[in-house]
């Protein structure tokens, strides 16, 4: 309860200060100082009483980090004992997906981008699934579901202007069924950046993504499987301050693996003498194993821990995978903001109590919104 009722006070504290903003923007708009007013708030709107002369002199941007959510774990064909257990488990993964309804959950998660108005979404467990049938000589395409392209669609139909700036492909994996077609998830982390904003406020350069060699593998009836895990990044230039921005889902089965992947994360996409602000799924972190949380927390500032210290922020499960869905209570903390070089202002959660009209969470996860400013 404490979580619902920190995130609609957090929630509804963005929008007052866009009307607020709106009325003030009215009386000035022949004012010298009313563009300086939007561009002290950067990408996030902020109250007059907030336009400090620190302020003033310092960048301010927002980053939303977001787990869109498969709706499947695959546990029933990892958990398989033989090839027709895999097969089965293979369609109920299907049947999972399918039941999480997609489309209607990523409309919920660009309702929370209308309400936050994030600079930067981090997006983690993006998927493109698509059943298959093959006819001896090429795939035939029964349908998709398309997660990014929901998001994307929910966005425009809300008026909201977000381009990808990059996206990260990971786990690519067909298998076939027993319901006589192949099923085919391809995973991945993508960055959308806000593309309504002048380029004297936002722009985006130096797209990057990568895979990390520390990888786990799992023994199935019908072969050995290696998810690739990995990250992406972008540069982005704020107002004349350039930071790099860091998108990541580590490992989720092996603490150990995962605390490589953050360490190669460091000496990797993080290793630059510009700011960096690393937001993702890390699978580790309060309530749970915490190497990888430990192993960037040695060297990066977690945002919720700066801004929010009495407070758990807790961020999954908010509803279990298998047989979804039904309602969990979260005991942990993994879905995390870290920066180097930046100053944390506030975080929020996100996503705790924004149900959809049929009553599903967007997402088992929670999300985070921190906002930043340079030091």
């Amino acid at each position: 309860m404490s979580m619902k009722t920190n995130c609609w006070f957090n929630r509804n504290r963005f929008l007052s200060p866009l009307a607020l903003l709106r009325k003030l923007a009215t009386r000035l708009a022949k004012s010298q100082f009313a563009w300086a007013l939007v561009l002290v708030s950067g990408v996030v709107l902020i109250t007059p009483t907030m336009a400090t002369a620190e302020n003033m002199h310092n960048t301010v941007f927002s980053v939303m980090t977001r787990n869109m959510d498969l709706g499947s774990d695959y546990a029933p064909a990892l958990a398989a004992s033989d090839a027709a257990s895999f097969r089965q488990g293979v369609t109920t993964i299907y049947n999972e997906i399918v039941a999480s309804n997609i489309a209607e959950r990523a409309a919920g998660i660009a309702r929370e981008i209308q309400q936050t108005m994030p600079s930067v979404v981090s997006l983690q467990e993006v998927s493109l699934v698509q059943r298959l049938v093959w006819t001896g000589t090429q795939w035939l395409l029964l349908d998709q579901i398309d997660q990014l392209a929901a998001l994307r669609t929910a966005l425009a139909q809300l008026g909201l202007s977000y381009s990808l700036a990059i996206q990260g492909y990971e786990l690519d994996l067909t298998a076939p069924s027993d319901a006589g077609y192949f099923l085919r998830v391809r995973d991945s982390e993508a960055i959308l950046v806000r593309s309504d904003l002048p380029a004297s406020i936002l722009t985006v350069s130096n797209p990057q993504t990568g895979h990390y060699t520390r990888l786990n593998s799992f023994q199935t009836p019908v072969g050995t499987l290696t998810p690739l895990v990995g990250w992406a990044s972008i540069d982005i230039t704020a107002m004349g301050s350039i930071v790099r921005v860091i998108d990541t889902h580590l490992e989720p089965r092996s603490a150990s693996i995962a605390a490589a992947q953050g360490n190669e994360l460091l000496i990797g996409p993080a290793t630059t003498n510009l700011p960096v602000v690393v937001a993702g799924d890390l699978n580790s972190g309060p309530g749970t194993s915490t190497g990888a949380y430990d192993v960037i927390a040695a060297t990066m500032t977690d945002t919720w821990s700066a801004t929010k210290p009495n407070d758990a922020g807790l961020t999954l499960p908010l509803h279990g995978e298998d047989f979804f869905p039904y309602e969990t209570s979260p005991d942990r903390r993994i879905d995390l903001i870290f920066t180097r070089g930046l100053r944390p202002v506030t975080d929020i959660l996100i996503g705790t109590d924004d149900l959809t009209p049929s009553g599903l969470y967007p997402s088992d996860h929670a999300g985070v919104v921190a906002r930043i400013a340079t030091q």
